[in-house]
């Protein structure tokens, strides 16, 4: 019998089992137009977002949530792909079973995080969103 760990406590033992990441989409088209406010702030250093509760104005009604990484509206497309899914691909490339699952109400931004924007010549724009 080996004294090394498997891989699987290796894994184990980085506590990676189950993570969970947000990314905030910006803004579409109707939101900027009908001049829409943000209820939402985002500190990426501590994995927090704060969510207002109240007024816009209202610097006390804050609910903070923390979470294992957070990206806000200005995160680019690649920076979520290289921070989340590359580390998952490594891993089922060792042979790991592994899921990515998009979560959350209709219109948070699910199919923005996963594809991107398309330009207006309908192609994905990865490095710039």
């Amino acid at each position: 019998m080996s004294s090394q760990p498997s891989a699987m406590s290796k894994k184990d033992e980085k506590g990676k089992n189950i993570q969970v990441v947000v990314r905030c989409r910006p803004f579409n088209q109707l939101e900027r137009k009908a001049n829409s406010h943000s209820v939402l702030e985002f500190d990426a250093q501590r994995r927090e977002v704060a969510v207002r509760t109240g007024g816009i104005n209202d610097k006390l009604g804050k609910k903070n949530y923390t979470f294992d990484m957070v990206f806000g509206p200005a995160a680019k497309q690649i920076e979520v792909y290289r921070s989340v899914v590359c580390p998952i691909l490594d891993e089922v490339i060792m042979g790991y079973n592994c899921t990515i699952f998009a979560y959350g109400q209709t219109g948070t931004g699910k199919t923005f995080t996963m594809e991107g924007e398309r330009s207006s010549e309908g192609e994905f724009t990865w490095e710039q969103v």
